[in-house]
Parts: C-alpha cells; structure tokens; sequence
C-alpha cells in the first residue's frame, strides 16, 4: 500500500511541474530555433541565446546564413505587436554552440535586399512563417 501512496505522490509532484509554462519550439537547422514562451508574441530566434527579439514571424536558410523578419513589439509593451514596422534581419551560422559569427540587422527591406546581394544571398525564401493575427 506504501508504494501505491508514494508512487500516486510522486506521480503528482513530477507532473504538476510541467504546467506552468505555455510554450512552443520549432527548429530552423542545427541548434538554431524559434520559440516562444508564456504569450505567443513572445517570439523569438535562439541559439542558446536570444538573436533576434519577439515577434519572429518569418525565417529562412541557405547553407551559409539564416534570414528573418520580425514586426517589433510596442514600445513599453510585452504582448502588443506593431504590424506596421518590419524588420528583416541576417545570421551567418555557426558550428560552434555559442554565436560567435555576426548578427546582421535590423533591416528595412531596401537595406536587407543591398546586404543579400552584398553576401551573395540570392532569393531567400522564407518558408518557415507564423501567424501575426491572434
């Protein structure tokens, strides 16, 4: 009877701790993603390390760079997207499991096209999206 109790108990305890966060992760390629965590605004690109803030909405790869767009959230506001700015922004990838290459951006998307044709990035495509209504 003693390890049904303890084994209810401990069942209770190990699982109660994984409720408490609302998350959701997608890898891009190697050890780069894009997650959010609490509020789905939320969104943003890792590497062990934030790269680009919330809100991601957009993000693509060749073999040499990772490439993205985020709408800035609100001045003052951690769950208000501002739809109306985009910025586009360029990550040369790395092997190493810290960023040690260089963050390009942010961008407008005149700035963005001048440093892909600079890098030799030829029509990036962005076939990981999110959506930016909720």
């Amino acid at each position: 009877m003693k390890k049904i109790v303890f084994a209810i108990i401990a069942s209770i305890t190990l699982t109660s701790c994984f409720g408490f966060y609302d998350y959701e992760v997608e890898t891009i390629i190697d050890d780069y993603e894009v997650l959010w965590i609490d509020t789905y605004e939320s969104r943003s690109l890792k590497k062990g390390e934030t790269l680009i803030p919330a809100f991601v909405f957009a993000t693509g790869y060749n073999s040499k760079y990772i490439y993205s767009k985020q709408h800035p959230l609100s001045e003052n506001s951690k769950e208000k997207i501002n739809s109306k700015i985009t910025h586009y922004y360029i990550i040369e990838r790395t092997k190493s499991i810290f960023q040690d290459k260089p963050v390009f951006g942010p961008f407008n998307k005149t700035e963005f096209e001048k440093k892909c044709q600079e890098l030799s990035i030829k029509k990036p495509e962005f076939n990981l999206t999110f959506s930016t209504e909720f």
